[in-house]
């Protein structure tokens, strides 16, 4: 009996996971398997004496600033070319496009950025998740780009446009789907995978430009948000809140872009416009319940306009200033806050850790590669891969990163360097 109930526990856990592929070296959603920007087990050459990393393949793409994501060699990028927004599905060792998914888009930016989506696709148990800035959640078949159900998340919760269109790349945990909605009385919605069913609608509070993530605290799985008035968990199956802390800028015009990194049992939580970085640890409170417990809350260490921060051996890597008023890269002590190293002014962009390396993709287009340590900041090797505006973040999979600009996306093998 006492075995039967430890299996029982073992798969309700697994079944509250935030879904990943099976395969090691997929990347199936927003900043990777585990939503922290770790590349896991990848491996890659350091070019020596002027050698290049080679570029596999290139296609050309419309406007937006969604990431790749790659499952199963199979990668799937969502982007507007012209009137209308495209879900591509294309084969990750070639670019030849597999299946398109595409539909009118009637999103006009107020601000005349690009008019593409922002949010990028989740792909999990043979379907692909994308949300547009209309508003529109689309689930595809993963393998023919089949629309199995659509929800037009603006007209059904009146979820507001923003400043940029609206931006949540989804959420899976076992049978549901979340998104930072920002409707009246749906400020986070929980849709199930299969339907597209509303399974719960939680608070008022209005949405932004993170992506969540999710974990365990104690016996209560929760998702954490952070939304337009600050850092939201709620349990995962209810929809419940568990803690609310208020984290936003006293700027009207502002937004919260990074999405929470989860480290253990702490959270780490940064935005600009004079906000700054935060770090929680969560507990729970033995009532069914979770708490916070504030670590350190500072400005101006380690404040993150759009791009989240990375985490390796008690350190924070990241992104430190407002994009157009000049960056750069950081070094911070999870402990406390305090800086270890800066880079000097950088241009914007955003990173990932893989092999013990900081992987870095500026907006300029240049690739850098740094070590993630707390000692000081080197330059291993830089190379131009893209052009400017290359504000969408990339991913990693089987020594092979995926990146776009404006106008193209590429593939560069990792693993090998040429003269």
């Amino acid at each position: 009996m006492e075995l039967l109930m430890r299996i029982c526990i073992y798969v309700f856990a697994v079944y509250l996971l935030p879904s990943i592929s099976a395969l090691a070296g997929d990347w199936p959603q927003w900043l990777g398997p585990n939503r922290d920007g770790v590349a896991v087990g990848e491996k890659f050459s350091l070019p020596k004496d002027g050698a290049t990393f080679p570029t596999l393949w290139k296609v050309s793409l419309g406007e937006g600033w969604a990431a790749p994501v790659v499952v199963d060699g199979k990668l799937v990028i969502h982007h507007r070319p012209g009137a209308e927004e495209s879900v591509d599905c294309l084969d990750a060792s070639s670019g030849k496009l597999l299946w398109r998914y595409s539909f009118a888009s009637g999103y006009r930016d107020g601000f005349g950025m690009a008019e593409g989506p922002r949010s990028t696709p989740t792909i999990s148990a043979g379907k692909v998740f994308a949300y547009g800035p209309q508003g529109i959640l689309n689930c595809l078949d993963f393998a023919s780009g089949k629309l199995k159900w659509t929800v037009n998340v603006a007209k059904q919760f009146r979820s507001p446009q923003g400043f940029f269109g609206r931006c949540c790349s989804p959420l899976v945990v076992g049978e549901l789907v979340m998104l930072d909605v920002g409707g009246a009385g749906a400020g986070v919605v929980a849709f199930n995978v299969d339907t597209g069913k509303v399974l719960w609608k939680a608070t008022d509070h209005g949405n932004d430009y993170s992506s969540p993530v999710s974990t365990t605290v104690g016996e209560v799985s929760c998702s954490l948000f952070f939304i337009r008035d600050g850092f939201l968990g709620l349990e995962v199956q209810t929809g419940r809140q568990l803690f609310f802390e208020r984290f936003r800028s006293p700027i009207n015009a502002s937004v919260n872009a990074a999405t929470p990194l989860l480290i253990g049992d702490s959270v780490f939580v940064s935005s600009c416009y004079d906000v700054g970085g935060a770090v929680w640890k969560l507990k729970p409170d033995g009532k069914g319940g979770v708490f916070t417990q504030t670590i350190w809350k500072k400005g101006g260490m380690l404040d993150g306009h759009y791009s989240t921060a990375v985490h390796h051996d008690g350190y924070l890597y990241g992104f430190h200033g407002r994009q157009e008023r000049g960056t750069e890269l950081r070094c911070v002590s999870l402990a406390d806050g305090s800086v270890q190293w800066t880079s000097g002014r950088i241009a914007s962009g955003n990173l990932l850790l893989a092999d013990g390396k900081l992987i870095v993709l500026t907006e300029d287009g240049e690739l850098l590669l740094a070590p993630a340590v707390s000692k000081g900041y080197k330059v291993l090797h830089r190379q131009q891969i893209l052009g400017f505006e290359t504000r969408a973040h990339f991913a990693i999979s089987n020594g092979k990163l995926f990146a776009r600009d404006k106008k193209r996306l590429v593939s560069m093998d990792l693993t090998v360097a040429r003269p």
